[in-house]
């Protein structure tokens, strides 16, 4: 009896690889069956996905029909338009509104733009403009904002009614060097300051390169400049300011 059961356990034990085989190759069939028929049904669903896609973007109900520019002065609303390529009838889903506002933030009256769309048929650009605060001379003349950016020459006919800034170097202006920025902007609210009191200088003129301005402009202020005011910078350069007449 005992040698009995010994071989029916065998028998059992004998049975057990087999079926643990027999469920992992079915579950890999199942699997197998299962994948063959997902991919029997994508063809058809990304079929229909794409034409529902494609119904959306070419619908004229998404046609641009309207496009405003808000904030242009010294750029007209047809400009900005040209500039960025747009036209109505374009699919609105088809605009790339980042790719729009890098052409535009191009143009060198352009601060700032940011291009959204409006459902279903409106493009909107915001356009902030730069505003000149001083002229800068270095063989031509050049504009310059409240940042002390550089950028762009003054053209015949453009207003000339801002103070004049010389001797600062090409390369410097070019390179977009913070330190003279720094020094542009102390220039322009000495300028400023000036005017308050009555003062209005046409020109500020760095007699060295990299020239500069102490930063308490108001005590410089308060002294006055006169006819032809002459000051020393914060690393001994000197720096001369003429009131206009």
């Amino acid at each position: 009896m005992q040698l009995k059961v010994y071989r029916k356990d065998n028998r059992k034990k004998a049975e057990r690889p087999w079926r643990r085989r027999t469920l992992r190759y079915g579950g890999l069939v199942g699997l197998l069956i299962l994948a063959a028929v997902g991919y029997r049904l994508s063809g058809p669903l990304v079929a229909a996905a794409d034409s529902l896609r494609d119904f959306v973007v070419e619908n004229p109900y998404f046609s641009v029909r309207e496009i405003q520019v808000r904030g242009g002065d010294k750029v007209s609303g047809n400009e900005i338009v040209t500039i960025a390529g747009l036209r109505q009838g374009m699919s609105i889903w088809k605009i790339e509104l980042a790719g729009i506002e890098k052409k535009i933030a191009k143009h060198p009256w352009v601060r700032r733009v940011l291009v959204r769309r409006e459902f279903p048929s409106r493009i909107i650009i915001d356009v902030e403009e730069r505003t000149p605060r001083a002229i800068v001379a270095i063989r031509k003349l050049y504009y310059v904002d409240s940042d002390g950016t550089v950028f762009k020459e003054v053209a015949a006919g453009e207003n000339v009614k801002f103070p004049l800034l010389t001797g600062l170097r090409a390369e410097d202006i070019m390179t977009a060097n913070p330190a003279v920025r720094r020094r542009i902007q102390d220039a322009m609210r000495l300028a400023e300051m000036m005017a308050q009191r009555s003062h209005s200088l046409s020109e500020i003129h760095f007699d060295a390169p990299l020239g500069g301005l102490y930063d308490d402009i108001s005590r410089r202020a308060a002294h006055g400049l006169g006819r032809m005011g002459r000051e020393i910078g914060p690393h001994g350069t000197p720096v001369s300011a003429v009131e206009r007449s």
